[in-house]
């Protein structure tokens, strides 16, 4: 995707954040969260936790996603991690922020 330089120029001066989240699998082959990392724009860690997938995982991906499932027995429910990213990520003064994620 291309920017133009006005695109660029209201980036500059906005908090960024970035969203990392790791992928366990499921039932079905089905995609499930089971950890969440929030970083700034300085590479400062703001969150980061594990999070307890809804369905049962069937493969920890361990080579890829280093999770066990030791991670995630006493695991924040996703319902509660999301909760607490939207708090972070909207509740403080407002400000406007650019929101990174990325997968590969």
């Amino acid at each position: 995707m291309h920017h133009s330089e006005d695109d660029m120029d209201n980036i500059r001066g906005q908090e960024v954040v970035a969203v990392d989240c790791e992928m366990v699998e499921g039932d079905l082959s089905q995609e499930l969260c089971a950890r969440v990392c929030l970083v700034d724009e300085d590479e400062n860690i703001i969150f980061h936790t594990y999070g307890l997938p809804q369905t049962p995982v069937v493969d920890y991906r361990y080579e890829i996603t280093g999770i066990t499932e030791e991670n995630l027995q006493d695991a924040m429910p996703l319902n509660e991690v999301r909760e607490r990213i939207q708090q972070i990520l909207y509740s403080v003064e407002p400000i406007r922020r650019v929101i990174v994620g990325h997968n590969f």
